[in-house]
């Protein structure tokens, strides 16, 4: 059985490392992009399963990523898991709208990632 694929969009280089050990350990195959046009461009070449988007991110947060995904027949049936440590109501008014599956604040733990990914899954 081929593994998952997870696209990780966070401009973290820490965070993004943790998470990309931690869904490896579990399983997973990790792509990751460390800003909005790069995370955009893997999902059209990569087609992942999931992706993980930060909002608050340099050239584009996660909600311009998660509209680009959305508009495209390619990528729209992405499911799309949020995270943030400073979003608005209105960017979690607008992800929801934009039908993420789940919204997770930072701090989080990986296991509670890992909870929302096996929801989805």
């Amino acid at each position: 059985m081929m593994s998952k694929k997870i696209l990780i969009v966070e401009d973290d280089p820490n965070l993004r490392e943790v998470l990309r050990i931690f869904l490896e350990k579990s399983g997973f195959e990790v792509i990751s992009s460390s800003d909005a046009y790069g995370g955009i461009q893997l999902a059209h070449k990569e087609r992942p399963d999931l992706a993980i988007l930060d909002i608050a991110m340099p050239a584009g947060g996660g909600i311009s990523v998660l509209r680009k995904l959305k508009q495209s027949t390619h990528t729209k049936n992405i499911p799309v898991i949020i995270t943030t440590g400073t979003a608005s109501k209105e960017d979690e008014q607008e992800a929801l709208r934009l039908g993420i599956k789940e919204y997770i604040r930072k701090p989080y733990s990986p296991e509670d990632l890992l909870d929302k990914i096996n929801k989805i899954f």
